[in-house]
C-alpha cells in the first residue's frame, strides 16, 4: 500500500492536472502496476467513508421507531454501496475506451481519478461530520454538500480535460461516465439494500 509521502506526490500530480499542467503526469505512476496501486486510494478513503456511514446510520435511526437496531450488516451494506459507486464508473470507462478511442489514455484516467477521490471523499465528509456533531446542523450540511458536489463535478471535468489534451467533447463524455453512474447508483442502491427508512403507510 502506498505510504503517505507517495500519496502526497500523487495528489500533487493530480492537482497539477486539474490546473491544466500536464507536468502532473511526472508525479504519477502511469504503468500497469500504477493502475492497480491506485485502487489503494479506496483504503485511504475508508476513515472519511466511515464518517459518512455514521451520518447515514444516524439519519436512518432518526426516521425509524425507537429501539431499531443497526448491526454490522448495516455497515457492510454501506461499504458495498461505496465500493460499487467507486468501481462501476471505472468499469464503464474501461469498457468504452476502445469504442470511443481513448484506450491509450485509460491508465491515466483511472490512476488520476482514483487519487483525486482521496481529497474529494475527505471534503465530502465535512458536511456529514457537521450533521453528526452539531444539533440542527442539517441545513448547513446539505448546503455545503451541494456546493462540494458541484465543485467535484468541475474538478473532475478539468482533470479529464487535461488528461485528454483538451479534447472537450471526449472529456465531457468521460466525465459523464464517471459522474452520472455514481449519482444513479447512490440513489438506487440504498433502497435495494434496505438502507432507507421504512415509513408507515397512511391509512
Amino acid at each position: 500500500m502506498p505510504q503517505i509521502e507517495e500519496v502526497g506526490a500523487y495528489l500533487k500530480g493530480v492537482w497539477l492536472l486539474v490546473l491544466g499542467d500536464r507536468s502532473g503526469f511526472d508525479w504519477l505512476d502511469i504503468t500497469a502496476t500504477g493502475v492497480w496501486r491506485s485502487f489503494a486510494a479506496f483504503l485511504w478513503c475508508l476513515p472519511a467513508m466511515a464518517v459518512g456511514w455514521a451520518a447515514w446510520r444516524l439519519f436512518y435511526l432518526e426516521q425509524m421507531p425507537t429501539g431499531t437496531e443497526t448491526g454490522l450488516g448495516f455497515i457492510v451494506r454501506l461499504f458495498l454501496v461505496d465500493m460499487t459507486i467507486w468501481i462501476v464508473p471505472l468499469v464503464l470507462v474501461a469498457v468504452l475506451a476502445k469504442p470511443l478511442g481513448y484506450g491509450d489514455m485509460l491508465a491515466s484516467i483511472i490512476i488520476s481519478t482514483n487519487w483525486l477521490a482521496v481529497p474529494t471523499v475527505y471534503a465530502m465528509a465535512v458536511p456529514l461530520a457537521i450533521r453528526l456533531v452539531i444539533p440542527g446542523g442539517q441545513g448547513l450540511a446539505y448546503l455545503l454538500s451541494l456546493i462540494l458536489l458541484l465543485a467535484n463535478f468541475t474538478v473532475v471535468f478539468k482533470l479529464v480535460k487535461t488528461v485528454t489534451n483538451n479534447q472537450l467533447l471526449l472529456a465531457s463524455a468521460i466525465s459523464a461516465l464517471l459522474i452520472l453512474p455514481s449519482l444513479m447508483l447512490s440513489e438506487a442502491l440504498p433502497p435495494l439494500l434496505g438502507l432507507m427508512p421504512i415509513y408507515p403507510t397512511p391509512l
